[in-house]
């Protein structure tokens, strides 16, 4: 019987260079150690929301939206701060102020 290996729920954020896209997806990662290997390495796997072994998203990211391989890996929790933040310019943009020189007492115009 070979033991059950280890597994850790990690969260990725994700911004496509491209389209400007932003997605979190979590995945298990599953640590493998080979009780046969002397050396003890350990190899991990990523598994991602639906149940699939996958390459791992750090390297091989793809974004849905465009499908774009520009794709950038950021702090958990990046990608909807951003989103936020998008959203609160776009309802609330800032106003313009114009610039005028200052007006001199000793310069009159």
């Amino acid at each position: 019987m070979t033991p059950q290996p280890r597994s850790v729920p990690e969260t990725f954020a994700f911004a496509c260079g491209s389209c400007g896209h932003g997605w979190e997806a979590t995945f298990r990662v599953m640590f493998f150690t080979d009780p046969l290997d002397p050396s003890g390495l350990t190899t991990q796997e990523y598994v991602d929301e639906a149940g699939r072994a996958v390459r791992s998203p750090l390297a091989e990211a793809v974004c849905p939206r465009c499908g774009g391989r520009n794709v950038h890996v950021l702090e958990a929790g990046l990608a909807e701060r951003a989103r936020k933040a998008a959203q609160e310019h776009a309802a609330h943009p800032p106003r313009h102020r114009p610039r005028f020189p200052h007006r001199s007492p000793e310069r009159p115009d």
